[in-house]
C-alpha cells in the first residue's frame, strides 16, 4: 500500500496550534453547556420530521402532486439531517460514549447511505488530507466532473461547464446508489485501495440499500395508489431536491478557485504543516444567519470545524471568532466568502480544467 504523504514540520505551527487550542478552551468554558441539549432533541425532531413525511406521502399518494411535494421535502429533510445530525454523530460530538454515537449514526443507513464507507472516508481521508488527489475521497470524482488541475482527463472533460449544471441535481441518486458501490468494489477508488472492509459491511451495503428503495419505491406502489412508474419518479424528485441543498453546503467550503490543491513531493512531503494546510483548503462562508443555521448545521464556519472536528458546531460561531482573532494576531490569511461567491468560483474551477482541455 502507497505510504500516505507527509506535512512539512514547522514548529513555529505547533506552538501556533497548541495556543489555539488553549484559546478555544478557555472561551468554550465561557459558554453553556446547555447548548448541546437541542442537538440531541433535533436527534428525535429531525427523523420525525423526515418520517412523518413518509407516512404522509403514502397517506395521500392519490394526490400525485402532493406525494411529489412530500418527497422533495424528504430530500431537503435528508441533507439536513445528514448536516445536523450525522455529521456530528460521526464525529462523536452528540453522545460522551462512542458506542451510543456509533448506533445512532446507523440513521445514515436508513436514509439510503452507508454510515460505515462514509465515517472512513470523512475521517480518515477527507479530515487527514482535504484537497489532495488520491487521498481526499470526499471530492474524489474518477468520472465526468474534473476538480483537479492535473488529474487525468477525457475527452467529455471540456465540455463539464454546461453539463455540470445536468449532473449536479444527480448528485444523490449517484451517492445512494452509485458511489458505495463502487467504493467497495472498484479496484481504482481511494477507499477500496486504502481501508479494509470487513465482510459484514458488504452484507449490510446490500442490506440497507434494498431496504432503502423497497420503502422509497416498492413501499408506494404495493401499498399506496401510485404505479410503479410514477413512485421511482418520486424518489427522483427527493434526490434532485436534496442534491441542490447538499450541494450549497458540499461545494462551498472546499472546492472553489479561492483554495489550494496541494500536490506532495516526489519524496512524499507537502510544502506546508498541516496547520497552513488547512488555512489554504478550506473557507468559511460570511452568510450567518437562521438557514445557515438550521440547514447547514454551521457548516458556513468550516475552517473551525477542520482545526477542532471534536467540537459540536453549536460552538462553531464563537470558535471561529476565536480563530479569527488569533489569526489577524498573526497575520495569517483567512478566507471567507458569500454562498454566491463561493459557488462561482467553484464553477470557474470547473470551468478552468474544462479550456485546458480546449486547448
Amino acid at each position: 500500500m502507497e505510504a500516505p504523504p507527509r506535512y512539512r514540520k514547522n514548529i513555529e505551527h505547533v506552538i501556533y496550534l497548541k495556543e489555539l487550542h488553549q484559546r478555544v478552551r478557555e472561551r468554550l468554558n465561557q459558554l453553556p453547556p446547555s447548548r448541546m441539549n437541542m442537538v440531541k432533541f433535533n436527534l428525535f425532531f429531525l427523523p420525525a420530521i423526515y418520517f412523518s413525511l413518509y407516512i404522509l406521502a403514502l397517506t395521500y399518494s392519490a394526490n400525485y402532486l402532493l406525494f411529489l411535494l412530500l418527497y422533495a421535502l424528504m430530500g431537503l429533510m435528508t441533507v439536513v439531517i445528514f448536516c445536523e445530525l450525522i455529521h456530528e454523530l460521526c464525529h462523536n460530538n452528540v453522545f460522551r460514549r462512542k458506542k451510543l454515537n456509533s448506533a445512532a449514526f446507523m440513521l445514515f443507513d436508513l436514509l439510503g447511505a452507508n454510515s460505515y464507507i462514509w465515517r472512513l472516508r470523512h475521517l480518515r481521508s477527507h479530515h487527514r488530507y482535504p484537497n489532495v488527489q488520491d487521498w481526499d475521497t470526499d471530492i474524489e470524482q474518477k468520472g465526468p466532473i474534473a476538480v483537479y488541475h492535473d488529474e487525468d482527463l477525457n475527452e467529455f472533460i471540456k465540455y463539464q461547464n454546461i453539463y455540470v449544471f445536468f449532473l449536479y441535481p444527480l448528485f444523490m441518486i449517484n451517492w445512494l446508489l452509485v458511489r458505495d458501490f463502487r467504493d467497495y468494489f472498484a479496484k481504482d477508488r481511494i477507499a477500496n485501495k486504502r481501508f479494509d472492509i470487513p465482510r459484514i459491511e458488504y452484507f449490510k451495503l446490500f442490506f440497507f440499500k434494498i431496504l432503502y428503495v423497497f420503502l422509497m419505491i416498492g413501499v408506494p406502489w404495493i401499498y399506496g395508489e401510485v404505479t410503479l412508474l410514477e413512485s421511482f419518479f418520486g424518489l427522483v424528485v427527493l434526490t434532485v431536491s436534496g442534491s441542490m441543498l447538499a450541494m450549497i453546503v458540499l461545494l462551498t467550503p472546499h472546492v472553489n478557485e479561492g483554495n489550494e490543491f496541494p500536490v506532495p513531493d516526489e519524496a512524499g512531503e507537502f510544502e506546508n504543516s498541516w496547520f497552513m494546510h488547512q488555512l489554504n483548503t478550506t473557507n468559511d462562508l460570511t452568510s450567518s444567519n437562521w438557514f445557515t443555521r438550521n440547514f447547514m448545521g454551521n457548516f458556513n464556519y468550516h475552517l473551525s470545524h477542520h482545526f477542532f472536528p471534536n467540537i459540536s458546531a453549536v460552538y462553531a460561531p464563537e470558535v471561529t471568532e476565536v480563530i479569527k482573532e488569533f489569526l489577524r494576531e498573526h497575520n495569517l490569511p483567512y478566507k471567507a466568502y458569500s454562498i454566491r461567491v463561493s459557488l462561482w468560483k467553484h464553477f470557474q474551477l470547473i470551468r478552468r480544467n474544462a479550456m485546458a482541455m480546449r486547448k
